[in-house]
């Protein structure tokens, strides 16, 4: 029976006995070097998001076929497969379209994944229905003695004031020392990615005279990085911005890599080994029509600099907004928030004393 004899040792024609140790299965391609198939949907099986049921994102991602299972069930253990929770620090805005990019990411990987959205206690959400943060959002005061796997903090859209002069910054502040000192991973996001590179290691924002507004090439700066593993050498990600980082301020300095880089747009993605912390300014999980909806608000409305408005970079197909963008990160934009699951999974169990 060939099902059969591929269940047998090759040592002793014996059958083999799975063995579910205290490493995840998910993990085990990390332990032994060896390609980790499924982070882009082959091999590895997807596993679920378990957040709020009531969320508006729940019944849309449903409906796309994303697996996700609401919060409130007791939780599914599937043996040998390892879970990991994240807090989602959202200060955008709007927050419906940002949640569902971020959670259609995490219910699209290889890893369990329980999820948390968060808000600074004295944060106001001006665009937020009444009640809405109260019944989906926890405070930081609520999850200060909770630990977390890890943490994705956004972007907001008050990149031309100082961090200092930021109502919350304070309680930021507070948060980036329990994150580090929980050992906690991080991916921050946009302006959340400006403000935990300059508090971390000093390194500045810089405001640009025009808006950075468009699908711009990056070089992949470090294919076998565990974070830019399965992501091509040559990639459009979708950047929308009023600062930058400039090369110069990465000149010697000590604890961070580039891991994507643009000849046009500049460094974009930043990783801090030792804490497990990914700066990324640009947008991974922007769905195709993202910078198409920015284009028309800011079409209607202006920019806050009040510059003139200008077609997204590289983005429509000959520049013609009637026609539909591709969305051409969309693979690569998958796999590099699956990486970043499986780089909590294992940053987790060396918490745990797994020597991996």
């Amino acid at each position: 029976n060939r099902g059969r004899c591929a269940r047998l040792s090759l040592q002793t024609g014996r059958p083999r006995m799975r063995r579910f140790g205290p490493i995840p299965q998910v993990l085990r391609g990390i332990r032994m070097g060896g390609e980790r198939r499924g982070v882009s949907g082959s091999a590895v099986r997807r596993m679920p998001a378990r957040f709020h049921g009531d969320l508006p994102a729940f019944a849309t991602l449903r409906d796309q076929g994303v697996w996700v299972e609401p919060a409130q069930q007791a939780p599914r253990t599937i043996p040998g497969m390892g879970t990991v929770r994240v807090g989602i620090v959202n200060l955008m805005p709007l927050k419906e379209p940002t949640e569902l990019q971020l959670l259609r990411m995490m219910g699209r990987s290889s890893v369990m994944v329980d999820i948390d959205l968060i808000v600074p206690d004295n944060y106001v959400g001006k665009n937020t229905a009444p009640g809405y943060l109260d019944k989906f959002y926890k405070r930081f005061s609520e999850v200060e003695n909770e630990t977390y796997d890890g943490f994705i903090l956004t972007g907001a859209p008050i990149e031309h004031l100082p961090f200092e002069e930021v109502g919350y910054w304070n309680e930021l502040t507070t948060f980036f020392e329990r994150v580090k000192d929980k050992r906690e991973g991080l991916l921050s996001l946009c302006w959340g990615a400006m403000a935990t590179l300059w508090y971390y290691h000093r390194i500045p924002k810089h405001i640009v005279p025009s808006k950075i507004f468009g699908c711009y090439k990056h070089d992949n700066m470090a294919p076998k990085a565990s974070m830019m593993q399965g992501i091509p050498l040559h990639i459009g990600v979708p950047v929308s911005r009023h600062t930058t980082w400039r090369d110069e301020d990465f000149e010697g300095k000590k604890g961070v890599e580039v891991l994507l880089h643009s000849d046009e747009s500049g460094p974009s993605c930043v990783w801090d080994p030792e804490l497990c912390h990914v700066h990324m300014i640009n947008h991974f999980e922007y769905d195709a029509d993202t910078l198409h909806g920015e284009y028309l608000r800011d079409l209607t409305k202006g920019t806050p600099t009040g510059e003139p408005i200008h077609v997204p970079h590289n983005y429509y197909p000959n520049d013609d907004p009637a026609r539909m963008p591709p969305h051409e990160w969309a693979s690569a934009g998958q796999v590099f928030y699956s990486n970043w699951l499986l780089t909590l999974m294992r940053n987790k169990a060396r918490r745990e004393g797994m020597d991996l």
